[in-house]
């Protein structure tokens, strides 16, 4: 069982929250400003925030699994529009494994996905995201490309993962790795779980989703990573030939996450950065025109992203 107590060392506000006034699903309009780069005052509030077991975190934004955007088309003459919110400019991934030892990782998920962080960066897919960018204190910032982007890994088999972790203890664990790492304004908490313990909807409806929550004096974004091979093909197993620098079990790994940090870079807070009538930056390329990426001398299986410059969907920028 997921330890309340170390749910509530994480999450500081919640005498903050007695004050004001709080309920489940007390809901969350997008905070305005670069709040990704400075500490919050105030606890935010709005009909998207949800406070429940503790934890106050935002509604998440999901990824659809491929029956679920079939028929999916894009539209032309899209583009993405700023909502005046932060993005990730120099972006920073943090792993948490959270019970692979205690569960195992027979499709060796954990390696892929080290590897696959520790290349992405200073790649032409990641090249992508910096024609997007956050106005702060009346100033454009553009989003960069650092060469390194792995920037923390932690193995956490404290607690017990739960058969299927609810939202809130996701985002218990994403504010738990935060206080492991410290908090990043530029992080994405990536809360990777094991082989059959994954999110209720995770293969059926969702393949993986990103978010934000509150803890101390910070929002911090972060991703529930499910075990993608547990959902075959419906998230991207053997979808097409594997490169050599992974299976075809887990090509779905790559995908999954490569979409979900696209967006979270760009949109880190849904839905305040960069967003369209079809979606984030990763929602309106989903499971289209799928091809092996080369990042450095390794190559992964990725979707493409899209691109305002070009109004289309690209693997490279």
């Amino acid at each position: 069982m997921y330890r309340h107590s170390r749910v509530a060392a994480v999450f500081g506000c919640m005498a903050t929250l007695a004050m004001v006034g709080c309920a489940t699903n007390a809901g969350v309009a997008p905070l305005t400003g670069s709040t990704m780069q400075q500490s919050q005052s105030t606890v935010p509030t709005g009909p998207d925030w949800i406070y429940q077991n503790g934890v106050l975190f935002h509604k998440p934004h999901f990824m659809a699994t491929r029956q679920m955007a079939a028929g999916h088309r894009v539209n032309s003459n899209l583009l993405l529009t700023y909502g005046g919110g932060p993005v990730l400019v120099k972006a920073k991934i943090y792993l948490i494994f959270w019970g692979y030892k205690t569960y195992g990782d027979a499709d060796k998920v954990k390696p892929l996905l080290k590897d696959y962080i520790k290349h992405m960066g200073g790649s032409a897919h990641n090249n992508i995201y910096t024609q997007y960018y956050e106005t702060l204190n009346a100033k454009t910032v553009d989003i960069k490309n650092p060469k390194r982007e792995l920037a923390g890994i932690w193995e956490d088999d404290t607690d017990a993962v739960p058969t299927n972790p609810s939202q809130s203890q996701v985002a218990a664990e994403a504010g738990v790795g935060v206080t492991h790492f410290g908090f990043d304004p530029n992080g994405e908490y990536v809360v990777a779980t094991p082989h059959g313990r994954s999110t209720p909807g995770f293969g059926t409806s969702f393949c993986a989703y990103h978010d934000d929550a509150f803890s101390g004096n910070n929002i911090f974004s972060f991703t529930n990573l499910p075990y993608m091979p547990d959902a075959g093909s419906s998230c991207g197993a053997n979808i097409t030939t594997a490169p050599s620098d992974e299976s075809s079990v887990d090509e779905g790994v790559t995908i999954v996450e490569g979409h979900e940090e696209g967006e979270s870079v760009t949109d880190p807070q849904p839905f305040s950065g960069w967003n369209s009538q079809q979606g984030e930056i990763g929602d309106i390329c989903a499971w289209i025109d799928i091809e092996n990426d080369p990042f450095g001398k390794k190559s992964y299986t990725m979707q493409p992203m899209y691109s305002n410059a070009t109004e289309s969907c690209v693997h490279s920028y």
